[in-house]
């Protein structure tokens, strides 16, 4: 008799147990302002809707709202229960603002609240960077999302003009799952680019995963001011090469309205050739707006000999389109020796639109750090000219050109080197009256002071003379590097021929060079 009371009332306490686990399958879908699709300027009152999903058993549902400090235990109030005669699962709350937030849950006698969802509660402000023809739209997140949310869409349309809403853009989601989230979790998107002078609607749809759920905020208004449009002039007046080795390119504006946020340097490069204006550019440095109408880039990752390279500066602002300039070049200097007294000097420099085509360019020569001008008044047009070398061998054999323009961009270094050109009497008396026949010496009118040697030999092979210093041409006065015909313990050496070995370099070049010969001695 005891143990068919005790599973009696074993029974009795798991049958509500186990009829909770069956019937309590209530599921809050979604909270939404269902107005999106209202005819444009239709008078109407924006209503927060729920709809739900639940076990077929329940016979009717309770609505509870929360409007602060909410979670499954606090604050909760009843405000509505709804008979389920039949399978109309929704319900609207007349008495809610769509303006205000509030946290909503359903439940039935079997099962506890479901997790609450919220109403978005959608804000149009002015733009928080001050722009005119911009807004900040501002929502609390949906919580509690069934499959989890997916993104917001961002929809608008002209009010009075457009009859739907079309997609502005879309921003990822962050779910918010459990009871509550904090309030100060908003999400701000900044509307941007719109017309002037416009009155704008706005929504926004929260989305599932699975896409098979949405909801929608309020539709709020904006009216956008007058905002110019006009584009500034931005001008790349300067590419021009330091130290042979990158560029600086300065940037010059005229006056912003308003600041733009960054302003990007791009560039394409290097051409050996360039007669289109297709780019394949790529960012390479910013800078911010610091009031003033002249900026400055340094790119280092170049080489100047190379070729052409090209660059474009963007502006970019909140409160209109990007403004760019045009596309400029620097100077790219080339050539190569043609014969002995010639060189073909070659320069290239391409801007699209910015280029000045009466801009003058003068190409020098670059002597012991002194430049010396060989032709000026060359334009743009006048990209290949021919140089004589000749008046300038006495400063080197090894010539350094560059192109400097009259708003004094520079090229490159040209550096082109030119064969030996030495000299070498065949025959020299002690006794002459004449100062450059009385000593032999090489007429070597550009040597340089390092790595210079010459020899002189008897006919026996013995060495009779031996110098490190070059001679000084034309001046005859100084001895050093010249031979007297005397040996190196100051006799007199006799008539006859004697051999001779030098080796040295000229001024600026790096290669060396070797000589030999014979000179005759007559006494």
């Amino acid at each position: 008799m005891k143990r068919s009371f005790l599973l009696c009332v074993f029974i009795f306490f798991l049958a509500p147990v186990a009829l909770v686990a069956q019937t309590s399958d209530l599921t809050l879908k979604n909270v939404s302002v269902d107005t999106l699709f209202v005819p444009v300027d239709t008078v109407f009152t924006q209503q927060i809707k729920l709809n739900w999903q639940l076990n077929s058993l329940a016979d009717s549902v309770t609505i509870y709202r929360c409007t602060h400090q909410c979670n499954l235990e606090n604050n909760y109030i009843v405000i509505d229960k709804v008979k389920m005669e039949n399978t109309d699962l929704e319900w609207i709350d007349e008495n809610a603002n769509p303006l205000s937030l509030y946290y909503y849950s359903i439940g039935w006698k079997l099962s506890g609240k479901t997790a609450p969802q919220t109403n978005m509660a959608l804000q149009a402000t002015s733009a928080i960077n001050g722009c005119l023809n911009a807004t900040s739209l501002i929502w609390n997140p949906y919580i509690n999302m069934m499959d989890t949310i997916d993104y917001y869409n961002i929809l608008y349309r002209k009010k009075g003009i457009e009859t739907e809403f079309t997609s502005l853009d879309s921003v990822k989601g962050t779910h918010y799952a459990g009871y509550y989230y904090q309030p100060s979790n908003k999400i701000t998107y900044l509307a941007q680019y719109l017309d002037n002078n416009t009155v704008y609607e706005f929504v926004i749809q929260a989305v599932s995963k699975n896409k098979a759920i949405t909801a929608f905020s309020n539709i709020t208004e904006f009216e956008t001011q007058f905002e110019s449009e006009d584009p500034v002039a931005i001008n790349i007046s300067k590419v021009s090469v330091i130290d042979d080795k990158y560029f600086e390119i300065e940037v010059n504006t005229d006056d912003f309205p308003k600041p733009f946020q960054q302003m990007y340097l791009y560039k394409d490069g290097p051409y050996k050739d360039k007669k289109d204006n297709v780019f394949n550019f790529i960012r390479i440095d910013s800078t911010n707006y610091d009031q003033k109408n002249s900026y400055s880039f340094t790119d280092t990752v170049v080489d100047p000999h190379s070729g052409l390279y090209f660059y474009q500066t963007i502006a970019y602002h909140s409160c209109k389109v990007q403004d760019n300039s045009d596309t400029m070049s620097n100077i790219w200097l080339t050539g190569e020796r043609m014969d002995k007294y010639h060189d073909s000097i070659r320069f290239y420099r391409i801007g699209f639109s910015d280029i000045d085509p009466t801009e003058q360019y003068e190409l020098y020569r670059i002597v012991k750090d002194k430049n010396i001008t060989i032709t000026n008044n060359l334009t743009i047009k006048n990209n290949r000219y021919l140089v004589d070398v000749e008046p300038f061998l006495k400063d080197g054999v090894v010539l350094m050109y560059q192109v400097k323009s009259e708003k004094n961009c520079l090229s490159n270094t040209l550096i082109i080197e030119h064969e030996p050109h030495i000299k070498f009497p065949n025959a020299f008396s002690p006794l002459s009256l004449r100062p450059e026949d009385a000593t032999f010496y090489p007429i070597l009118l550009f040597p340089s002071e390092q790595d210079y040697l010459f020899i002189i030999y008897d006919r026996w092979g013995k060495e009779v003379f031996r110098t490190d210093t070059p001679p000084v041409y034309g001046d005859y006065g100084d001895p050093q590097g010249r031979w007297d015909g005397k040996d190196l313990q100051g006799r007199e050496c006799p008539y006859g021929i004697y051999s001779f070995r030098i080796s040295y370099r000229y001024n600026e070049g790096t290669r060396r060079y070797s000589e030999t010969g014979s000179v005759l001695l007559i006494r």
